[in-house]
């Protein structure tokens, strides 16, 4: 409800907007003035700290349990492929990239491997336990690879968390 207020709005709450001309087709200095003394607050207020990450949707949790059975059955290329549609459908999920990258390390794709896990150490920025799983695979995917000083640095990252 917005209504017209005696008090001075703080300057936080103003927000400029232009009036719309009455059916005379001209906006009146009244229509600003009350413009100008109305505040707009928010219907409910939002804060970053208060919103929840998302649960795993139906359709990333049978995914991800399909590509655990294809690697299971040594079908690579099946898991890859289950885990690719899964990271489509939920390209913030943590889960979906250490699965991923795994595999992609399982199919000998190391610098794919690496990317991914990469991307997954963007995403998990702020939560030590994961930050950790991330850079040790990290290690293991470079160690695999060939690069040893690389992998080396990965595992040192990987001990600050």
């Amino acid at each position: 409800d917005q209504s017209a207020s005696t008090e001075e709005p703080d300057e936080k709450d103003l927000v400029i907007v232009s009036p719309v001309p009455d059916d005379s087709g001209i906006a009146s200095q009244q229509d600003f003035d009350e413009i100008r003394t109305t505040v707009n607050k928010p219907i409910v207020p939002i804060s970053p700290s208060v919103i929840e990450p998302s649960k795993q949707s139906a359709a990333v949790v049978t995914l991800l349990d399909s590509a655990q059975q294809y690697k299971q059955d040594g079908d690579l290329r099946s898991a890859q492929t289950s885990l690719q549609r899964a990271q489509r459908i939920a390209p913030r999920d943590p889960e979906v990239y250490y699965a991923l990258a795994n595999t992609h390390r399982d199919l000998e794709d190391y610098a794919l491997a690496e990317q991914v896990a990469l991307k997954g150490v963007s995403i998990v920025q702020g939560q030590p336990t994961q930050l950790q799983h991330f850079w040790t695979l990290i290690a293991d995917i470079r160690s695999e690879a060939g690069n040893l000083s690389g992998a080396e640095k990965a595992k040192e990252m990987a001990n600050r968390y």
